[in-house]
């Protein structure tokens, strides 16, 4: 048997992170002295380190891995379909960041141009709608923002495999007052074909004010200063938190400065 800090070593994983593991139920000792409650390891739990090692570095979460490690019911084929997601979903980060590329070499030539370091000003166009209550698939979390495309995908999975299909944009809620990027309150909703008790929700059954945003998330931020003003000037009130449509995005292949993104604020006259 290996104490905890041989362990440590072979697996190149520290103790605290060892104990996480185990107080999660990934990887528990093989035995702890009941005396001193020293953790020790065998040789059969080197490959398990391993694996889980190599898991994380294919950016699977301890929950995802946690699945696959103790569940008997053919984990290879799981391991396949997790691992084909995972390739989707690096595919569509390296043509992020292809577009960003070419959005820092557009805005150095803008700027040897003489173009301003401020971005301009948009106008945008506001408009007043009722939401009709319709149902959706939802997942509320609190996450880091860099995380909201696995949430969105975990929402889809739920749609397919309980026999549903999409019926619109999906859409992202906030909830918090001071927004954090590394720990937003956040709620996707999609909606779907029908309702399904217990597994759908209702969204809508009120007014709301929106406009269209033309651009990169980064500076999604002018299109809520716009809404925000003009909710004021006119005497509305907001009556529950934001949310977004997503018209066009990342999934389309096209450049950020494409994306399409519709802002909306449910409000009512005060």
């Amino acid at each position: 048997m290996y104490t905890i800090g041989e362990f440590s070593n072979i697996g190149k994983v520290s103790t605290k992170m060892l104990r996480h593991y185990d107080k999660i139920g990934l990887l528990k000792p093989n035995y702890v002295n009941p005396d001193n409650g020293y953790r020790f390891y065998t040789k059969d739990q080197v490959q398990i380190i391993l694996l889980i090692n190599k898991l994380k570095r294919y950016q699977f979460s301890l929950q995802e891995i946690s699945n696959l490690i103790h569940n008997s019911n053919d984990n290879r084929t799981q391991l396949i379909k997790l691992l084909n997601e995972k390739v989707k979903n690096i595919n569509a980060q390296i043509a992020l960041y292809k577009f960003l590329l070419q959005d820092i070499e557009d805005e150095i030539k803008r700027l040897k141009n003489g173009g301003d370091i401020m971005p301009s000003k948009r106008n945008f166009e506001i408009k007043i709608d009722e939401q009709k209550v319709i149902s959706v698939v939802s997942i509320r979390k609190t996450i880091n923002m860099e995380e909201i495309g696995s949430v969105i995908g975990k929402a889809f999975q739920t749609i397919h495999e309980n026999g549903l299909e999409p019926a619109a944009q999906v859409m992202t809620k906030y909830y918090d007052e001071n927004f954090d990027p590394e720990s937003a309150d956040i709620e996707i909703c999609i909606p779907v074909n029908k309702t399904i008790q217990n597994l759908t929700k209702d969204f809508g059954g009120f007014t709301y004010v929106h406009t269209t945003y033309v651009g990169p998330y980064s500076e999604i931020g002018e299109a809520y200063a716009y809404l925000t003003d003009w909710i004021k000037d006119n005497d509305y009130e907001i009556i529950q938190p934001p949310f977004e449509k997503y018209i066009k995005g990342a999934e389309s292949g096209c450049s950020p400065k494409e994306f399409i993104t519709e802002v909306c604020f449910p409000i009512r006259k005060k």
